[in-house]
């Protein structure tokens, strides 16, 4: 009896071992799937989405006939003029001196432009008239950043004044993430090196 137990035995851990080597496989897959997950989605560039990045979130302005608003990216908001009759406004939006869109507005209407999702949305509130002239007042005035076109620096000036070494180290910090391919590079590096070391460790057991 005891004979046949041991060689049951036997036969039971020899069952179990391919079982355990698959089990140990396929855990150093999952690992090995996670890592190259992690790492190829912190590789990728952060996504610049223009409508989630607001410049101007509802704010009002006003105007005089003839005066001009300078929004952030190089946008400018010309009040080109105003019939009192009709209190209708002429508005004229450009970018960086060039003429983008114009506008015939009433009092609640909005100017709206977009390129690649919303830029600039100008809603006119209020024409208020006398004979020396006309105030125009515009709210709530959203602009959202502008893919197209480099951010607006929004860093205090006082940061300008930092020591060689720190402007020398974010310099090269920067170019290496702008290295086309750099972040899936390294992340395949990674990969290599965990698998190598999952294996040899394997074949160690």
């Amino acid at each position: 009896m005891s004979k046949r137990r041991s060689l049951q035995d036997a036969a039971d851990i020899s069952n179990k071992v391919p079982v355990m080597e698959k089990s140990s496989q396929a855990h150093k897959k999952i690992i090995i799937y996670l890592l190259a997950v992690i790492l190829l989605l912190s590789a990728l560039p952060p996504a610049t989405c223009a409508e989630n990045e607001i410049l101007l979130n509802g704010t009002g302005i006003f105007l005089t006939t003839g005066e001009s608003w300078s929004f952030d990216q190089g946008y400018y908001l010309k009040i080109k003029s105003v019939n009192q009759g009709t209190n209708k406004a002429w508005v004229e939006l450009s970018l960086n001196g060039e003429v983008i869109r114009e506008g015939i507005l009433s009092e609640g209407e909005t100017l709206v432009y977009s390129r690649n999702g919303e830029i600039l949305n100008i809603t006119l509130d209020t024409i208020y008239s006398s004979p020396q002239g006309e105030l125009l007042t515009f709210k709530p005035v959203y602009q959202y950043i502008d893919s197209e076109i480099p951010e607006p620096e929004i860093k205090d000036k006082t940061e300008n004044h930092q020591s060689d070494d720190n402007t020398s180290d974010s310099r090269l910090d920067g170019n290496n993430r702008s290295i086309p391919g750099f972040g899936t590079f390294l992340a395949l590096v990674v990969i290599t090196i965990v698998t190598y070391c999952l294996d040899k460790r394997a074949k160690k057991k």
